[in-house]
């Protein structure tokens, strides 16, 4: 097996130049809102010509799509690692919830995490970006896979679709203006509703 080569000195530059305007970016987003920011105060807060935000960012909502991607990731790695060894449908999902709300919530300003979930509704059709090519798509189909095979979820439910439906839901809450507070208990009412019905 082949280890991957190192990394050369350019390729370290562009991950650290990457890394000042997505961090710029986003302090950016979160002082002034995604609408208002401007490319250039961006670029001159990460020390950078403007055409190096495009060379990395295509648009606006790339920045958002990359945060999307890391918080995707990060919900994935804690549903292999916390709820792997779940039985039962409703424990699933109610420990998917406190993930998703969890990670969501590290963003630490509501509209931007609103804004990071409207760019994904954006490019929700394009490559890359269905529920079984994200982190979080990915792992939640293989829970929903080893829950059905346990038996706690029917066998007759189409896993794809499943995940699917799990997604929608969790994004039109939280592209809602509720606060968290309102949103937990109505996620717990939708989830508890939905294990009724998918429990064997």
């Amino acid at each position: 097996m082949n280890a991957d080569p190192a990394p050369t000195s350019r390729d370290l530059q562009r991950m650290e130049t990457f890394m000042r305007v997505y961090d710029a970016a986003l302090e950016e987003f979160g002082r002034v809102g995604v609408q208002d920011a401007k490319v250039s105060e961006i670029c001159l807060r990460a020390g950078v010509a403007k055409g190096t935000f495009f060379f990395h960012f295509p648009t606006k909502d790339h920045v958002l799509l990359e945060r999307q991607r890391r918080i995707s990731a990060a919900m994935a790695k804690r549903i292999d690692e916390e709820l792997a060894r779940t039985t039962d449908i409703a424990s699933f999902l109610a420990g998917l919830t406190s993930v998703v709300l969890e990670e969501h919530r590290i963003i630490g300003n509501q509209e931007l995490t609103r804004e990071i979930n409207l760019a994904l509704v954006r490019h929700s059709g394009t490559a890359g970006m269905t529920t079984d090519k994200t982190a979080f798509g990915i792992a939640l189909i293989a829970q929903v896979k080893r829950l059905q095979r346990v038996g706690a979820i029917r066998a007759d439910i189409d896993t794809y679709e499943l995940a699917d439906t799990l997604r929608l839901s969790f994004w039109g809450f939280l592209l809602a203006p509720s606060s968290p507070v309102e949103t937990r208990p109505r996620l717990a009412m939708l989830t508890s509703l939905l294990a009724g019905s998918l429990a064997v």
